[in-house]
C-alpha cells in the first residue's frame, strides 16, 4: 500500500493540473472579474481565451485575447499576452501585474481613436488617433512612471466647439527613461502640419506634468492660426515662441 500512495499522489496532481488548465474562462470570469468590467462571449480556458465584446462602464474595448504566463505566478506576479481588436484599432502586449498593483507593459503597440481613451484621458470633442510602439511601460495606480518608446497622437483635430486641424505630435521616452526616477522626461516634436513644434515632456510621481518648448506657424497655415500665437508673447528671429503648460490628474 505505502508502494502505491505516491503513484495516487500522482495522479490526483495530474487530474487536478489538467481540471484547471481546461477549466472554462466563462465559468470563472462568470463568478470573478473585476468590478465595472462588462464581458461577452467569453470562450476557451482561463489560461488561454477570448472573450469577444469587453465593456468597462461605458467603455467600449473591443475583442479581447490572452494567453496567461504560468512562470510568472511562481515569481508572485500574473502575467498574461493581450491582444485587443477593434473595428477601428488595436492593441497588443505582455503585462505583468505585481502584487502592488503596479502594472508593467512589455512590446506595447497600439493605434486607437482618442474616443476611445477614458475620458480623463481624452475629454470629448477631439478627435485624432493615438499610437504607442513601447518596449516598455509601467503604470502606477494608472500613472505612469516608466517608460520607453514613442507616443504619437496623429490627425488631431478640436476642441469640439470650433474643431481645427491640428496636425500630428510625437513623444519620444529614451531608453534611459526606461529607469524608474521622479521624472519621467520625453522629447515632443511634430509630425507635420500648420505648427512646427519643439520641446520637452517630463511627467511626475506626483502625478503632475510639465510640457515647454517652441513652437512656430509653417508657411500656409491659415492666418487666425498665427494670430493665436501672439498670446505668448513676441516671435524670436526665426518665428518661433516658447509655450508652457503643466497640470496634473
Amino acid at each position: 500500500m505505502k508502494k502505491t500512495w505516491p503513484l495516487i499522489a500522482l495522479g490526483v496532481g495530474a487530474f487536478l493540473l489538467l481540471a484547471l488548465i481546461t477549466l472554462p474562462a466563462s465559468v470563472v470570469l462568470s463568478y470573478a472579474h473585476p468590478s465595472g468590467l462588462t464581458l461577452g462571449g467569453v470562450s476557451g480556458t482561463i489560461w488561454q481565451g477570448r472573450a469577444q465584446a469587453v465593456r468597462a462602464g461605458t467603455l467600449h474595448l473591443g475583442s479581447v485575447e490572452w494567453s496567461l504566463n504560468a512562470l510568472a505566478l511562481f515569481t508572485g506576479r500574473l502575467g498574461a499576452d493581450v491582444k485587443i481588436t477593434r473595428t477601428d484599432g488595436f492593441a497588443q502586449s505582455s503585462i505583468t501585474a505585481a502584487p502592488t498593483g503596479a502594472l508593467t507593459f512589455r512590446s506595447l503597440n497600439a493605434s486607437l481613436p482618442l474616443g476611445a481613451l477614458p475620458p480623463n484621458v481624452a475629454p470629448g470633442g477631439w478627435t485624432g488617433t493615438l499610437n504607442l510602439k513601447l518596449p516598455q511601460l509601467t503604470l502606477e495606480n494608472g500613472w505612469p512612471v516608466v517608460a520607453n518608446g514613442a507616443v504619437e497622437i496623429t490627425d488631431l483635430v478640436g476642441p469640439a466647439r470650433r474643431p481645427v486641424a491640428l496636425g500630428s505630435y510625437k513623444i519620444e521616452f529614451p531608453a534611459e527613461a526606461a529607469a524608474a526616477a521622479e521624472v519621467l522626461n520625453g522629447a515632443l516634436s511634430d509630425l507635420g502640419g500648420p505648427f512646427a513644434v519643439n520641446g520637452s515632456v517630463q511627467i511626475k510621481k506626483d502625478r503632475s506634468y510639465l510640457v515647454q518648448g517652441m513652437i512656430a506657424t509653417r508657411p500656409g497655415a491659415p492666418g487666425d492660426m498665427a494670430r493665436s500665437l501672439e498670446i505668448l508673447g513676441p516671435a524670436d528671429a526665426q518665428g518661433r515662441r516658447p509655450f508652457t503648460f503643466e497640470g496634473s490628474m
